[in-house]
Protein backbone atom coordinates (compact mmCIF):
# COMPACT_ATOMS: atom_id res chain seq x y z
CA UNK A 1 0.00 0.00 0.00
CA UNK A 2 1.19 3.03 -0.69
CA UNK A 3 2.32 5.81 1.92
CA UNK A 4 0.05 8.55 0.37
CA UNK A 5 -3.06 6.29 0.04
CA UNK A 6 -2.65 5.09 3.62
CA UNK A 7 -2.48 8.33 5.00
CA UNK A 8 -5.63 9.39 3.34
CA UNK A 9 -7.43 6.10 4.15
CA UNK A 10 -6.49 6.78 8.04
CA UNK A 11 -7.70 10.39 7.64
CA UNK A 12 -10.80 9.65 6.32
CA UNK A 13 -11.21 6.45 9.36
CA UNK A 14 -10.59 9.11 11.89
CA UNK A 15 -13.07 11.51 10.16
CA UNK A 16 -15.57 8.42 10.23
CA UNK A 17 -15.08 7.95 13.72
CA UNK A 18 -15.48 11.71 14.71
CA UNK A 19 -18.58 11.90 13.30
CA UNK A 20 -20.45 8.48 14.50
CA UNK A 21 -19.23 9.65 18.10
CA UNK A 22 -20.97 13.30 17.58
CA UNK A 23 -24.15 12.00 18.04
CA UNK A 24 -23.87 9.58 20.92
CA UNK A 25 -22.07 12.87 22.53
CA UNK A 26 -25.35 15.16 21.68
CA UNK A 27 -27.48 11.98 23.06
CA UNK A 28 -25.93 11.69 25.91
CA UNK A 29 -26.16 15.34 26.48
CA UNK A 30 -29.59 15.77 25.64
CA UNK A 31 -30.33 12.65 28.25
CA UNK A 32 -28.62 14.46 31.38
CA UNK A 33 -30.75 18.03 30.76
CA UNK A 34 -33.96 16.30 30.35
CA UNK A 35 -33.04 14.21 33.81
CA UNK A 36 -33.09 17.98 35.06
CA UNK A 37 -36.83 18.44 34.18
CA UNK A 38 -40.20 18.26 35.23
CA UNK A 39 -42.30 15.80 33.08
CA UNK A 40 -44.39 18.51 32.49
CA UNK A 41 -41.02 20.63 31.20
CA UNK A 42 -40.05 17.25 29.35
CA UNK A 43 -43.47 17.25 27.24
CA UNK A 44 -43.21 20.93 26.39
CA UNK A 45 -39.57 20.82 25.08
CA UNK A 46 -40.85 18.24 23.19
CA UNK A 47 -43.82 20.08 20.91
CA UNK A 48 -43.95 22.74 18.82
CA UNK A 49 -46.26 25.60 19.51
CA UNK A 50 -48.73 25.92 16.85
CA UNK A 51 -49.80 29.60 17.33
CA UNK A 52 -48.14 30.37 13.93
CA UNK A 53 -46.17 33.92 15.60
CA UNK A 54 -42.76 31.43 15.36
CA UNK A 55 -41.14 28.66 15.50
CA UNK A 56 -40.57 27.95 19.42
CA UNK A 57 -41.43 25.00 21.59
CA UNK A 58 -44.44 24.92 24.12
CA UNK A 59 -41.56 25.58 26.63
CA UNK A 60 -40.40 28.94 25.38
CA UNK A 61 -43.22 30.22 23.54
CA UNK A 62 -45.17 32.91 25.27
CA UNK A 63 -48.47 33.34 23.71
CA UNK A 64 -51.37 32.39 24.51
CA UNK A 65 -51.37 29.57 22.47
CA UNK A 66 -48.66 28.23 24.17
CA UNK A 67 -50.36 28.90 27.37
CA UNK A 68 -53.59 27.12 26.74
CA UNK A 69 -50.91 23.74 24.99
CA UNK A 70 -49.67 24.10 28.45
CA UNK A 71 -52.45 23.54 30.90
CA UNK A 72 -53.67 21.16 28.76
CA UNK A 73 -50.64 19.01 29.29
CA UNK A 74 -50.62 20.01 33.09
CA UNK A 75 -54.39 18.45 32.85
CA UNK A 76 -53.63 15.42 31.37
CA UNK A 77 -50.41 14.92 33.22
CA UNK A 78 -52.35 15.19 36.62
CA UNK A 79 -55.27 12.84 35.24
CA UNK A 80 -52.30 10.33 35.56
CA UNK A 81 -50.78 10.03 31.36
CA UNK A 82 -47.39 9.88 31.08
CA UNK A 83 -45.49 12.15 29.26
CA UNK A 84 -44.89 9.83 26.22
CA UNK A 85 -48.58 9.48 26.36
CA UNK A 86 -49.38 13.25 26.40
CA UNK A 87 -47.21 13.67 23.54
CA UNK A 88 -48.50 10.76 21.66
CA UNK A 89 -51.99 12.42 22.11
CA UNK A 90 -51.04 15.75 20.83
CA UNK A 91 -49.24 14.25 17.76
CA UNK A 92 -52.51 11.81 16.77
CA UNK A 93 -54.75 15.49 17.06
CA UNK A 94 -52.30 17.60 15.40
CA UNK A 95 -50.11 15.34 13.50
CA UNK A 96 -46.11 14.38 13.50
CA UNK A 97 -45.32 18.42 12.85
CA UNK A 98 -46.37 18.96 16.36
CA UNK A 99 -43.09 17.62 17.17
CA UNK A 100 -39.80 19.81 17.90
CA UNK A 101 -37.49 16.92 16.38
CA UNK A 102 -38.26 13.89 14.35
CA UNK A 103 -38.18 10.52 16.57
CA UNK A 104 -35.28 8.06 16.66
CA UNK A 105 -36.69 5.09 15.32
CA UNK A 106 -37.69 4.15 11.80
CA UNK A 107 -37.37 6.80 9.43
CA UNK A 108 -37.09 9.33 10.90
CA UNK A 109 -33.62 8.25 12.30
CA UNK A 110 -32.27 9.23 8.41
CA UNK A 111 -33.04 12.72 9.27
CA UNK A 112 -30.84 12.22 12.55
CA UNK A 113 -27.93 10.20 10.64
CA UNK A 114 -27.82 11.97 7.50
CA UNK A 115 -26.37 15.71 8.32
CA UNK A 116 -23.32 13.67 9.94
CA UNK A 117 -22.83 11.03 7.29
CA UNK A 118 -22.80 13.73 4.90
CA UNK A 119 -20.15 15.75 6.78
CA UNK A 120 -17.91 12.55 7.08
CA UNK A 121 -18.10 11.75 3.47
CA UNK A 122 -17.93 15.85 2.93
CA UNK A 123 -14.41 15.79 5.25
CA UNK A 124 -13.26 12.70 3.76
CA UNK A 125 -13.77 13.92 0.51
CA UNK A 126 -11.61 16.96 1.11
CA UNK A 127 -8.92 15.71 2.74
CA UNK A 128 -8.58 13.30 -0.16
CA UNK A 129 -8.75 16.19 -2.82
CA UNK A 130 -6.61 18.20 -0.70
CA UNK A 131 -4.09 15.41 -0.55
CA UNK A 132 -3.83 14.64 -4.33
CA UNK A 133 -3.29 18.40 -5.00
CA UNK A 134 -0.77 18.07 -2.83
CA UNK A 135 0.38 15.14 -4.26
CA UNK A 136 0.81 16.57 -7.71
CA UNK A 137 1.88 19.89 -6.86
CA UNK A 138 5.35 18.09 -5.05
CA UNK A 139 5.60 15.91 -8.03
CA UNK A 140 6.04 18.96 -10.48
CA UNK A 141 8.29 21.13 -8.13
CA UNK A 142 12.08 20.26 -9.74
CA UNK A 143 14.92 21.37 -7.98
CA UNK A 144 16.96 24.36 -9.48
CA UNK A 145 18.93 23.44 -12.29
CA UNK A 146 17.45 19.63 -13.07
CA UNK A 147 15.87 19.05 -15.96
CA UNK A 148 12.23 19.70 -16.59
CA UNK A 149 9.63 16.76 -15.61
CA UNK A 150 8.51 14.25 -18.33
CA UNK A 151 5.39 16.39 -19.08
CA UNK A 152 6.90 19.86 -19.26
CA UNK A 153 8.96 18.59 -21.89
CA UNK A 154 7.51 18.85 -26.00
CA UNK A 155 8.51 18.54 -29.01
CA UNK A 156 8.87 22.35 -30.54
CA UNK A 157 6.63 22.87 -33.26
CA UNK A 158 7.78 23.50 -37.07
CA UNK A 159 6.67 27.61 -36.36
CA UNK A 160 8.79 27.30 -33.07
CA UNK A 161 11.47 25.95 -34.67
CA UNK A 162 11.67 29.03 -37.88
CA UNK A 163 11.41 31.25 -34.72
CA UNK A 164 14.35 29.53 -33.04
CA UNK A 165 16.41 29.13 -35.82
CA UNK A 166 16.10 32.70 -36.73
CA UNK A 167 17.04 33.84 -33.36
CA UNK A 168 19.86 31.84 -33.69
CA UNK A 169 21.11 33.11 -36.92
CA UNK A 170 20.33 36.78 -35.76
CA UNK A 171 22.76 35.98 -32.16
CA UNK A 172 25.73 34.66 -35.06
CA UNK A 173 25.59 38.20 -36.94
CA UNK A 174 25.73 40.07 -34.15
CA UNK A 175 29.05 38.51 -32.85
Amino acid sequence: MRPDFARAARAILVSSAVAWLIPAAISFSTRTQAADLTPQQQVEGQLMCYCGCSDLTVRVCSCGTADSIRQEIASRLGNGETPDQVVAAFVAQHGEQIRSAPTKSGFDLVAWVTPFLVIALAGSALVVVVHRWGSRRMSRTTAPGAPPAEEERHAPTPEERRALERVRRELRERR
